[in-house]
């Protein structure tokens, strides 16, 4: 068996990334089974690089608020991200972890493959973040004049200088429009600052926020702007980043796009907590369930009561064949239970079927610890069978890297649980999930 490469996105928010079907479907369409791609919900850069440290993580795509204060942390820089000075791309490189930025393809590719021309040509970009620069350094690179305007001039001009462009005052917003062939939004979403009398005919629009059609796109679209999709940005530079991770120099290109343009509604009734024991699964599960005000499930708490038994005793008068198959019945009894928080066994994912009855009704959030953090947490318990053994470390580890590949299938986001209280654990994970909860 080939051994398991996990991929993932990680940003705060990211439950709401449409990366892992991007990348889901380019694994697919190569025959690359052992590849899995994920979303990691980081609170700090630094668990970004602890988790690739570890090796649990091979290689990440980033996003906001990490693009730029990653970079201290990473051991080299590709010449595009150092110019940039934001990342987008980390990969391990012989335990050497390097940024690039994939950003400037995305977005150049993002124009050409749609049949606009951009040398000779003048640009505006609207913000001064990490999009923005990779935005201007492809405009200007594509031989674009190119100004920048940000709510903090400041900000905009020491951007300009660095890509030896101009910058304008929010004042001038109008004007410079009018002057324009294209238009970039790197703002953040929501924020509406174009004036309605600017948009025109023959002008090119492009908003960086694809989640939800903003009020730029649906303004410059009445007014007979062309609007460039801003998935096509998210897809190019996916299609860079596919290469980086696999090795593969063509990418399955079509069927990324088809995927990222398909509808889903990503909407769940109920969340499930998965993980090796000692991840924190049935603590964080209580103070979630309070936040969310949901109903707690414990599989392995209800089996005991059903079986007037504990797993110890189950497990040896009865067998873990037995046992996983107890398990598998409860997980199909409660999975589709609406409001509930479900804490599910370590081994719970070994059983495809029951995986599958989650995925479909929950958010199914892994939390991993790493095995000095189980090692603490699990201590002298004997009521943990299958850690009932002479060498606990060696166990534990056999057991994380078999069980690698079912967490990284079963689950829609996961988070660390090291050196965090698990109140802040639940309230990530609130954060994240409670809009994408159906009542």
């Amino acid at each position: 068996m080939s051994e398991t490469q996990i991929f993932a996105v990680t940003g705060n928010p990211i439950l709401h990334s449409r990366s892992p079907e991007i990348f889901r479907a380019a694994f697919e369409a190569s025959g690359l089974d052992n590849y899995y791609y994920l979303r990691f919900a980081s609170s700090r850069a630094e668990e970004i690089v602890q988790a690739m440290r570890e090796a649990i993580v091979y290689g990440f795509n980033v996003t906001s608020p990490f693009k730029e204060k990653v970079i201290p942390l990473l051991d080299d820089l590709d010449d595009g991200a150092r110019i940039i000075g934001a990342v987008n791309l980390i990969v391990n490189e012989g335990g050497r972890l390097k940024g690039f930025n994939t950003d400037v393809m995305g977005v150049e590719q993002a124009f050409l493959e749609n049949g606009v021309t951009l040398a000779g040509k003048k640009a505006v970009v609207l913000g001064a973040g990490g999009a923005a620069k990779a935005a201007a350094a492809a405009l200007t690179g594509a031989g674009m004049d190119v100004v920048i305007i940000n709510r903090t001039f400041k900000k905009a001009e020491f951007l300009a200088e660095r890509f030896t462009c101009r910058a304008s005052l929010m004042e001038g917003l109008g004007k410079e429009i009018a002057k324009a062939d294209i238009l970039v939004s790197c703002l953040s979403a929501g924020i509406d600052i174009v004036p309605v009398h600017s948009f025109r005919q023959g002008l090119v629009v492009l908003d960086a926020n694809y989640g939800e059609t903003s009020a730029l796109v649906r303004e410059g679209a009445r007014n007979g702007c062309t609007i460039i999709d801003g998935r096509e940005w998210l897809l190019y530079q996916g299609v860079k980043a596919f290469t980086f991770f696999t090795g593969l120099q063509k990418p399955p290109i079509e069927a990324m796009r088809k995927t990222l343009y398909e509808k889903k509604e990503f909407k769940k009734r109920n969340i499930a907590l998965i993980g090796f024991m000692g991840a924190g699964k049935s603590t964080v599960g209580h103070y979630l369930s309070e936040k969310l005000k949901m109903t707690f499930i414990d599989v392995d708490s209800e089996i005991e009561k059903n079986n007037k038994s504990s797993i110890e005793e189950i497990f040896e008068h009865n067998g873990e064949e037995a046992f996983r198959k107890m398990e598998a019945r409860e997980i199909e009894r409660v999975a589709g239970m609406p409001g509930r928080v479900i804490s599910c066994g370590g081994g719970a994912v070994l059983d495809k079927d029951s995986m599958n009855y989650l995925r479909k009704y929950c958010i199914v959030i892994w939390l991993w610890a790493g095995i000095e953090t189980i090692l603490k947490r699990t201590g002298e318990n004997k009521t943990r069978p299958l850690l009932n053994v002479n060498d606990k470390r060696s166990e534990i580890e056999t057991l994380l890297m078999l069980r690698k590949p079912y967490y990284a299938y079963a689950s829609d986001l996961f988070i660390s649980t090291d050196y965090k209280k698990p109140e802040e654990v639940a309230a990530r994970i609130y954060n994240e999930s409670d809009k994408f909860l159906t009542n």
